[in-house]
């Protein structure tokens, strides 16, 4: 019986991590379209968004190549990563923003 708890546990953290990911990653495609009609909007800034956008859209593939390989961890590692990956992609944004304003 405690192979199943065990397995079913597993399952819904990995569930869980999941979500997270698929989170961040709408959130990031999100930023994507913003950047988007960003761009269209204020042609001045056209390269400055392309290195937005090429950063970002960076950051979201390696999100997405993550979040599929999240079968492979444990339940331990995917609880951390459940609970932080949301925050690294907050620093990862406040890092680009800040840079990106500072340019």
């Amino acid at each position: 019986m405690i192979g199943v708890s065990v397995a079913s546990n597993k399952s819904l953290q990995l569930e869980a991590t999941q979500e997270a990911y698929n989170r961040v990653v709408i959130r990031l495609n999100l930023l994507l379209i913003e950047d988007k009609t960003h761009e269209q909007a204020v042609r001045a800034k056209l390269f400055e968004d392309k290195t937005h956008e090429q950063a970002v859209r960076a950051k979201l593939f390696e999100v997405m190549g993550e979040r599929n390989k999240l079968g492979k961890y444990s339940t331990s590692d995917l609880y951390v990563m459940q609970k932080s990956i949301e925050k690294t992609v907050d620093d990862f944004l406040a890092g680009l923003n800040e840079q990106y304003i500072t340019a």
